[in-house]
């Protein structure tokens, strides 16, 4: 029979849960405002990479249509619908920032003074 944990490693070590779940904060986050603006980048990355994606499948339609009509007004609309994505998304990201410039809210600032835990 092999033994892959030897009894002297494993009863060496103590961990204290408790310590190791609130040592870096929420998901190593120290500040819930960190973690809400890093999720909305995420969004914001996750919308551009779509639109992209829709982008390109539109021309790949288009490219593939043959010259049937309805395939080429189908993939300008799908162009179309993604150019238009792009542009709110721009739109949200703009209005984002300028609501976190109007309110003078800083982040950084935010988060040194009122940290999880702290």
């Amino acid at each position: 029979m092999i033994n892959f944990a030897s009894p002297i490693f494993a009863a060496d070590q103590v961990v204290d849960i408790g310590a190791e779940v609130t040592k870096g904060g929420f998901f190593g986050y120290t500040c819930l405002a960190n973690l809400v603006s890093n999720a909305i980048g995420v969004v914001f990355i996750v919308a551009a990479v779509a639109t992209f994606v829709f982008l390109v499948a539109g021309g790949l339609n288009w490219v593939t249509s043959g010259g049937d009509k309805t395939k080429i007004e189908t993939a300008q609309k799908q162009i179309t619908n993604a150019i238009i994505g792009l542009a709110i998304i721009a739109a949200s990201y703009a209005i984002y920032s300028l609501v976190l410039d109007f309110f003078g809210i800083d982040i950084s600032k935010l988060c040194s003074e009122n940290p999880i835990g702290g």
